[in-house]
């Protein structure tokens, strides 16, 4: 099985259940981290960051006695489980959203104990105070020919279907470098997303074995409405890849129900009910 989950929050969620009985649902350690941050914003994604793999193992019936959490050389977070078959998973989040990707037993390919799987997803929100194509030229040499040419068209696209398009392009990006848990320094310019197409390149060629799946989601912050797009990325294997899915094709539908939309409000009270003596 494998499964995207977003949880989405407004400024006032922050308030009403960033406190010491939320954070008491995760382990010491990560309470004293928490407790670093400056901007309660960030302690906020941090909680749910931390709460959403646990909450997951519970579902799963699995004791916190026996789950480990570790990162790995070049700092990707796993968790291993000694009772029960591993979980992967990768975790994201920016402004109001927080997601998370993971797979469980027969889904899971290559690379123990983090598993191939990433995710990335970014607010669709104009650059204060800079034109798009300045923005857009920031990045160009994280960007192929091809990206470039899409983005930069001539007459100009409309400046909304530009942002979307390369924020597209640089979620997908992420989402594949992440889920190879691959350090900083990544030549983003080895990997080429197509978004009129939706065809992905890796040096040129097809990524055999991967799943590119993009989404959308909306979110209400401070009573208006913000867009978001996000890509979740996973290898499922050579033996399986050219069979199941179109290589380098990257999918928009809701197959299997694979996302699940779930507001910060509700996805707390699960978690305090869930979790409560769970630690």
């Amino acid at each position: 099985m494998w499964q995207v989950r977003i949880i989405a929050f407004q400024p006032n969620d922050i308030h009403v259940f960033l406190n010491e009985k939320a954070l008491a649902l995760v382990d010491a350690k990560s309470r004293q981290k928490l407790k670093q941050f400056y901007h309660k914003e960030d302690a906020f994604r941090g909680l749910i960051a931390r709460l959403l793999p646990r909450l997951l193992v519970k579902e799963y019936d699995i004791g916190s006695e026996d789950l480990f959490f570790g990162t790995t050389q070049h700092g990707k977070p796993y968790m291993t489980i000694t009772s029960a078959a591993p979980i992967g998973y990768n975790i994201t989040h920016d402004n109001g959203l927080i997601g998370m990707v993971y797979s469980t037993g027969d889904d899971l390919f290559a690379d123990p104990p983090a598993y191939r799987l990433g995710i990335d997803v970014m607010k669709l929100s104009p650059p204060k105070g800079e034109r798009i194509i300045d923005f857009i030229n920031i990045f160009s040499e994280q960007l192929t020919a091809l990206e470039r040419s899409i983005l930069l068209t001539n007459p100009p696209l409309p400046e909304s279907e530009t942002l979307r398009r390369f924020y597209l392009i640089w979620t997908l990006k992420e989402a594949y470098t992440k889920a190879l848990g691959l350090g900083l320094g990544f030549d983003f310019r080895q990997i080429e997303y197509d978004v009129p197409r939706d065809k992905v390149r890796i040096n040129g060629n097809p990524p055999i074995g991967w799943q590119f799946v993009r989404f959308q989601v909306n979110n209400m912050e401070s009573g208006q409405e913000y867009t978001y797009v996000g890509v979740a990325a996973r290898f499922v294997s050579e033996r399986n890849g050219g069979e199941q899915e179109v290589e380098g094709k990257v999918e928009s539908e809701y197959p299997n129900n694979w996302l699940k939309i779930q507001s910060a409000v509700s996805f707390m009270e699960e978690a305090s009910l869930k979790l409560g003596n769970w630690n």
